[in-house]
């Protein structure tokens, strides 16, 4: 549920990118006048696309990771040092949304000149990112210690067998 949310927001970031972009560029071949408000678009989406782009990521195990050594231990070790990892990650993870919640107060008086739109409203993205990503890693926490698997098999290729 994690991952369909996170690329739903990614996907619908990118689309209003993309409209409100190719919109200005009509908009000024065609009329030769200039939209303010489609230079704020991006402003506004592009953290929630980048953020849940990352999110998905880790909701798949397809973020960038160096396994070369984990890869070797024995089941258990290999068990200790992913618990280890989910920990750290879940206590960064966390205190990052928890002090983003002061960038998103600082921001919220400020606004986009021409929208009017509130530039904590891009600020959240980065709440929210956090927030689902410590998400993942108190999952995986959970997952480890009830025995089970972390996460599925990333689906993309690894290292040579992919070339």
């Amino acid at each position: 549920m994690i991952y369909q949310i996170a690329k739903w927001v990614a996907i619908v970031s990118i689309v209003s990118i993309f409209i409100s972009l190719l919109t200005g560029v009509v908009v000024r071949y065609l009329f030769s006048t200039n939209l303010g408000w489609v230079t704020e678009i991006p402003n506004l989406f592009f953290p929630w696309l980048t953020m849940g782009a990352i999110v998905a990521a880790a909701a798949k195990n397809e973020h960038i990771g160096i396994e070369l050594l984990v890869e070797k231990l024995p089941r258990f070790p290999q068990r200790a040092v992913t618990l280890c990892v989910n920990v750290i990650a879940l206590v960064a993870f966390s205190t990052m949304a928890y002090h983003g919640l002061n960038v998103v107060d600082i921001a919220g008086g400020q606004r986009f000149p021409i929208t009017r739109l509130g530039m904590s409203w891009a600020y959240w993205s980065v709440v929210a990112g956090f927030a689902g990503l410590a998400l993942v890693a108190l999952l995986n926490i959970v997952l480890i210690l009830v025995g089970g698997e972390v996460q599925a098999d990333p689906q993309v290729s690894q290292g040579e067998e992919g070339i």
